[in-house]
């Protein structure tokens, strides 16, 4: 170890706080960076979990193909894995307490597709044996002990049949269709499973599932074969070949797993999340990049002395710069593996509270957070950082080791005094007094410490500013894509007078469990709208769409829905929007809530008409030849709102919903035709509840008379708890990230200030030296504090304003919505930034007000 390098450990142990401060900023830098690779790592792997468990784990399905064919498939040098399934057909389940819902209907599965498919087993075991079956927990339920386990069942399978043509399996039940029967098949109940989600709300059948037994296939017999592939990056040009080879037949892909593995042949979403991803490198890049160059440039700057001390008795610039390099590599050596363990044990820590109070404990599900670390994460972490810090040491360094001893020592380089530069206006002293004038001054004086302040403050407020950005608009596109469903239970009747359906709905509001409900009834109507009256969206896809003409004066036909959603909603509603309920009770002239929101496709949300409140709709019958008047029903739009009753669902292009009162609805009732009259007469009852089996259950006891065939109850709470799921770890996830973002731009701030104000003792001694009070002291680090806060928002919020868009832009491959700046955050920002500055510079010289003037100036810094 020769001297120089002694010397730099010395230094390094006098220096205690710099030398900390600079390992915290590369500990910062190695956990941001390995922490954010390690949460993408997990959240994508979560994503895929779950898409295995709600639609299974292939990459996709080649439909009817024939067994023998099958092989080629099968043993195809591109499949690593396959799986058999059969459709066996339909059979009449006449115990079945849902209208719409008849059927049982009959797979075959192999072993591989049993482990493979989103099925779960609830007891009992699964079939081995082509007489042998599971069922779902629904069939046993409603059929009984004749459906138990172990018990012989009997099924007259057939085909679905509507007018003679043949039914898919999940086209939803025609009251007109018939079953088909052709064979007559038995079965022993080995096992119960649960429902699959597959089974979906409007499914016309429950689920039934028979072993598949290859020995007892015929070489013509069709099969469903899902393949996972080897490498499925090629799945787009494997897969249509396949399909080509054995007789051109149709196929599917597994489009939810293979979107969550960053494989889509979706351009958009490609460009979408490679468009983010990029981004958020990039901030993270520029934040981790700032943290450790500010902590050595720091250094540095203040050791020039030293330097010029060592050049001064033969240190040859070479030796300088291996100094500095030595230090940064010797700091980046215990910085970045504490960095990348941090970021990893944070992240872990994380996932297990995540596990414990999302997943495990709100949903029950076999999904749950996994610590992915991946060795190329770690490192890249490595080769990132150590690039960082050589870059970072390099600048430094080759500045330091080009000054002359005699200017190194004296510290001319640092602070060159001119006149007009520290000029400061008149207006400046009058406002701010001479503490201000005081303050500015020290800012211009030494402007490379004002600027690597500044500078540090600018790069933590677009972080912040650019990642909630970022989490605002990543919350809205899931709420958009996973958040359509607020109910969980929707009932219907058919066959039973309007009086007597609203008397139940009445009475299973006051069933226990029942947490918020509507009634929904609807009214078609249609309005002639003006091009002016309709959305700029509307307009932009009249243009591409011929589909919608215009009329002879000029107007387009608009679909008008006057929906109705009992009295307690209706005045949920119209408190929740802060509206006068008497104005929509009034039955002389008829008001109504405009909801002008429309969400297509959960990925696109726009304002369907160009309507305000107070505006008149004249609105005509559209399910009738002629109405019972023969003007138009008067509407006119009390209010507009962008929110929906609860059960009231978003509408398509060129239509929008008009909410009424009960009162309203009963008067629009009697001006409709008969048609009309059919639709308004058959209401939907939507629940809210935590117990959906037992809100179920009461229901079927409310009335002996009420046949089961006449009462449907469409259970979809397990779907609406996939969905919160998915969004509430999202939400989790961006809301960490910007506390983590938060955290780095805080130490980044405290760090930058507090060794700017410590390595400023001599200074601030020599101004009290000439008779600065501490109330003066106090007064001009407050101005410095304002001056810093001001500079750095003045360039930090328009790039973060444009990096927001930038950001926008990129969600706007795959969804449509109105841009919207996060102002909440950037007022959160403002305040905080000063928050921060403030209490960093009253924290750090506090000490200094202390110290004896003398010994302040006699010292060194280290």
């Amino acid at each position: 170890m020769n001297i120089l390098t002694k010397l730099t450990l010395q230094n390094l142990k006098l220096n205690k706080k710099r030398t900390i401060v600079t390992i915290i900023g590369i500990i910062l830098s190695g956990a941001m960076i390995c922490g954010v690779a390690t949460i993408a790592a997990s959240s994508q792997d979560l994503m895929i979990q779950s898409a295995i468990k709600t639609d299974g784990n292939y990459h996709a399905v080649l439909n009817s193909v024939k067994y023998e064919d099958s092989k080629y498939i099968r043993n195809n040098p591109s499949t690593a894995k396959d799986m058999l399934s059969k459709e066996i057909g339909f059979s009449i389940f006449e115990k079945s307490n849902i209208n719409n819902k008849p059927y049982i209907h009959i797979s075959a599965y192999d072993s591989n597709t049993f482990k493979n498919m989103p099925v779960k087993l609830k007891e009992g075991r699964w079939p081995k044996k082509y007489n042998e079956i599971v069922i779902t927990e629904d069939i046993l339920t409603s059929g009984g002990s004749a459906y138990n386990i172990g018990k012989k069942v009997k099924f007259e399978v057939g085909n679905r049949l509507n007018g003679g043509n043949l039914i898919s399996r999940n086209t939803p039940f025609i009251e007109t269709e018939e079953l088909d029967i052709f064979s007559l098949e038995e079965y022993i109940i080995t096992g119960i499973i649960h429902k699959p989600r597959m089974e979906y709300g409007l499914s016309p059948a429950y689920t039934a599932i028979t072993y598949l037994d290859e020995a007892l296939l015929n070489k013509e017999d069709t099969i469903d074969v899902f393949v996972l592939l080897k490498k499925p990056k090629n799945i787009y040009d494997i897969i249509p070949k396949m399909a080509e080879n054995v007789g051109d037949v149709s196929y599917k892909y597994n489009n939810e797993l293979l979107k969550w593995m960053r494989i889509s042949k979706n351009e958009n979403a490609n460009n979408m999340f490679n468009k983010l991803a990029l981004i958020m490198f990039f901030l993270v890049v520029v934040g981790s990049v700032t943290v450790i160059y500010n902590a050595f440039a720091i250094s540095v700057s203040e050791r020039k002395k030293q330097f010029g001390m060592l050049s001064s008795v033969g240190a040859t610039r070479n030796q300088i710069s291996k100094m500095i390099f030595y230090e940064g590599a010797l700091l980046g050596g215990i910085g970045i593996p504490i960095g990348i363990l941090s970021g990893i044990v944070g992240i872990g820590i994380t996932i297990k509270v995540v596990n414990s109070l999302i997943i495990d404990s709100m949903f029950n599900e076999d999904v749950a957070l996994r610590l992915i670390i991946s060795p190329y994460t770690i490192l890249t972490t490595v080769l990132f950082m150590s690039i960082t810090i050589l870059l970072s040491v390099y600048i430094p360094a080759k500045k330091a080791s080009k000054i002359s001893p005699v200017e190194a020592i004296r510290l001319n380089t640092d602070i060159k005094i001119k006149g007009k530069n520290l000029k400061t206006s008149k207006l400046t002293r009058f406002l701010y007094g001479i503490e201000g004038e005081l303050a500015l001054k020290n800012l211009k004086r030494n402007h490379r410490r004002y600027r690597a302040t500044v500078f540090s403050l600018f790069i933590s407020i677009v972080l912040f500013v650019s990642f909630s950005s970022f989490m605002r608009y990543g919350l809205m596109t899931s709420n958009m894509y996973y958040g359509a469903i607020d109910f969980d239970l929707a009932v219907s009747m058919k066959n039973i007078p309007l009086e007597k359906q609203l008397e139940l709905y009445n009475k299973t509001a006051g069933i226990s469990g029942v947490d918020r409900y509507s009634i929904v009834r609807r009214i078609n109507t249609s309005t002639k709208l003006q091009h002016s009256q309709l959305s700029p969206y509307v307009q932009k896809g009249l243009e591409k769409d011929d589909m919608y003409k215009m009329n002879e004066d000029g107007s387009y036909n608009n679909g008008i829905y006057i929906v109705a959603v009992g009295k307690e909603e209706f005045k949920r509603y119209i408190d929740k929007n802060q509206l006068e309920p008497s104005t929509f009770m009034n039955t002389n002239s008829f008001h109504g809530v405009l909801v002008n929101k429309n969400n297509i496709g959960g990925r696109i949300e726009y304002e369907p008409m160009n309507i305000e409140a107070g505006d008149t709709l004249y609105l005509k019958d559209s399910l009738g030849e002629s109405s019972q008047i023969s003007t138009d029903i008067k509407m006119e739009i009390g209010a507009v709102a962008d929110n929906l009753p609860l059960g009231v669902p978003y509408t398509d292009f060129m239509m929008a919903s008009i909410v009424v009162s009960e009162e309203v609805f009963e008067e629009l009732r009697q001006l409709i035709s008969e048609e009309g009259l059919k639709l308004a007469d058959k209401p939907n009852m939507i629940i809210q509840t935590n117990n959906s089996d037992g809100i179920t259950e009461a229901l079927k006891q409310l009335d002996p008379n009420i046949s089961e065939n006449s009462l449907s109850i469409v259970d979809i709470s397990e779907m609406k708890d996939a969905m919160l799921r998915i969004t509430t770890v999202i939400a989790i996830f961006l809301y960490g990230f910007v506390t983590l973002i938060t955290l780095i731009g805080v130490t980044n701030i405290f760090n930058t200030i507090s060794t700017n104000v410590a390595l400023r003792r001599r200074e601030f001694a020599m101004l009290k030296s000439v008779g600065l009070t501490p109330k003066g002291f106090n007064k001009m680090i407050n101005y410095e504090s304002i001056f810093y806060g001001l500079k750095a928002l003045l360039y930090g919020m328009p790039v973060g304003v444009a990096i927001s868009v930038w950001i926008y832009n990129s969600f706007g491959y795959i969804f449509e919505f109105t841009f919207v700046l996060p102002w909440r955050e950037m007022l959160i920002c403002t305040i905080g930034v000063f928050i921060i500055i403030f209490i960093t510079m009253m924290h750090s010289s506090a000490k200094l007000k202390k110290e004896n003037i003398i010994d302040a100036l006699r010292e060194e810094n280290l």
